[in-house]
């Protein structure tokens, strides 16, 4: 590990220094760094490599660094990258539309012809929001109703063909696909593309645990089954869906007495999944449809163009505006989310292009469009295109790869930017909310350190901003490769926030010794 040493002073403290018991707050910058580097020393994975920047904001002073300008996997650091794009090129104050059209021709309570819902990209339809999945829907009935429809005689058609391309990432693992986390992307989404897998146990040991889907039991075949195991044993559940199958095979076993035990699983076709569920809302409402559900994509759209004059609009659902969404896609580090807001880029680059986006094709994918986006971007925030190489929004993909000092001047440039505000509020706070909320809960940590993490197995990041003691809030990021320990119990979260500590216990000036 290379070390930037700043003064020969340095040398002498880190022979010196015990590794534990040292004072709780560093008094100036060498002090500081003495401490840093010790802790680093005292690693418990001895083979793992770390990559560590910490920068005053007040005075752009450098407090510690090491290996600054070597390439790591950010895991999902990367939605640092993503909200701060979604923010810049779209505004913190833009909102998403999800719009309901009929013919154009049609009159009177009956459509003589298909209800067409777009999908505007929207990721917020979720009753993770809403509490249950009736309420996410209540905005678009109400419309319907409102235009005095109660019956469509033609089919409920999805259009999702905003988004050109896959519907996941580059670079996501498929066995990653089989998870919440790896929910499938769409321009037309709800419940985060994921159903909720409930199993409840036997009643005695060994007998079948009941294994439900819901909201809808049509879009996934439940294969295999659980049983029900001892009082005191643990939660055994096993999920697998092959990509492009429909069939999810569970298994394991479950505790007696314990309760029912949930799981979030992804659908395979999310625009369908949304026009279920919307048709199911409107048959509870009374409104009939009495065709299909159908799904039109980028392919369907390419070869058979939307003409908005053949169509009149009976809805328009807006989103929260985009600074809670990144919020949203912040606190929880939300997978869906985060990739939702790199091809919404991709969709601005297209429609309004800058710099070098300007004459370029917009037959790639909207991923693509969106990597086009982001060097703009890196580019505008002084960020050198080797130092932050991404191939997805969220972080899934192992061959993103960004140094620490490319990930400082994000977090600098966006402290300066005219959405900075919303940008630190959307991070994690230490001690308080999303995926922070159990770490730094000692009284004199708690509410300083906003920051976002990350995490793929043998990968951890950290990086944001902390307040010091000192009165000073500083840029840092920590990022961890390869962290296998060598004493049980021993974790890269850990020594991640020992460091953080050190930072916010400094009570000196960045401009001193």
């Amino acid at each position: 590990m290379r070390i930037r040493l700043r003064r020969p002073l340095l040398l002498a403290l880190l022979l010196t220094l015990p590794v534990h018991g040292e004072p709780a707050r560093p008094s100036g910058r060498v002090d500081l760094a003495a401490r840093l580097a010790q802790s680093l020393a005292a690693t418990a994975a001895p083979g793992a490599q770390w990559g560590v920047k910490a920068v005053s904001l007040k005075t752009g002073k450098t407090l510690f660094e090491t290996n600054a300008t070597r390439l790591f996997v950010p895991a999902s650091n990367t939605k640092l990258f993503t909200g701060a794009l979604a923010l810049d090129r779209l505004g913190d104050d833009r909102t998403l539309a999800t719009t309901l059209w009929v013919p154009a021709a049609s009159a009177g309570e009956t459509v003589a012809g298909d209800l067409l819902v777009r999908g505007g990209g929207d990721p917020t339809l979720s009753d993770r929001l809403k509490d249950r999945w009736e309420k996410v829907f209540a905005p678009f009935v109400s419309a319907v109703a409102k235009a005095g429809i109660r019956r469509i005689q033609g089919d409920l058609v999805c259009d999702e063909s905003l988004f050109r391309g896959a519907p996941y990432g580059s670079g996501w693992n498929w066995d990653d696909l089989g998870y919440y986390y790896g929910a499938a992307v769409s321009a037309l989404s709800v419940n985060d593309n994921v159903l909720h897998l409930r199993v409840t146990p036997g009643k005695t040991v060994g007998a079948p645990a009941t294994v439900q889907l819901g909201p809808l039991t049509n879009l996934l075949e439940l294969a295999g089954s659980v049983r029900t195991g001892p009082t005191n044993s643990a939660v055994n559940l096993q999920t697998e869906r092959l990509p492009g199958e429909s069939r999810l095979r569970v298994g394991g076993s479950v505790p007696l007495g314990k309760g029912a035990q949930t799981e979030d699983v992804p659908v395979p076709s999310p625009a369908r999944y949304f026009g279920e569920l919307f048709r199911e809302a409107l048959r509870e409402a009374g409104i009939t449809v009495d065709g299909e559900v159908r799904v039109v994509d980028w392919r369907e759209r390419a070869a058979q163009p939307w003409v908005p004059a053949q169509w009149r609009q009976v809805g328009q659902i807006p989103s929260p505006r985009l600074a809670e969404v990144v919020t949203e896609m912040m606190k929880p580090s939300q997978n869906f989310y985060a990739h939702s807001l790199w091809l919404l880029a991709g969709v601005q680059a297209e429609r309004q292009p800058v710099g070098s986006e300007i004459g370029k094709p917009t037959l790639d994918s909207t991923e693509e469009s969106g990597l086009r986006a982001m060097r703009t971007f890196l580019a505008t925030a002084g960020i050198p295109a080797h130092e932050a190489i991404f191939e997805e929004g969220s972080g899934l993909s192992r061959k993103n790869l960004v140094t620490p000092n490319a990930v400082v001047q994000l977090l600098t440039h966006m402290h300066r930017h005219p959405a900075g505000a919303a940008y630190r509020e959307s991070l994690p706070v230490g001690g308080v909310d999303g995926t922070l909320k159990r770490r730094f809960t000692a009284a004199e940590m708690k509410g300083r350190v906003h920051a976002k993490t990350g995490t793929l197995r043998h990968v951890s990041a950290l990086s944001g901003y902390v307040d010091t003691k000192g009165g000073e809030t500083v840029a840092f990021s920590i990022l961890v490769n390869a962290f296998v320990p060598a004493r049980e119990g021993a974790t890269a979260t850990q020594e991640s926030d020992r460091l953080v500590e050190l930072l916010a216990a400094f009570t000196g000036r960045s401009d001193g010794e």
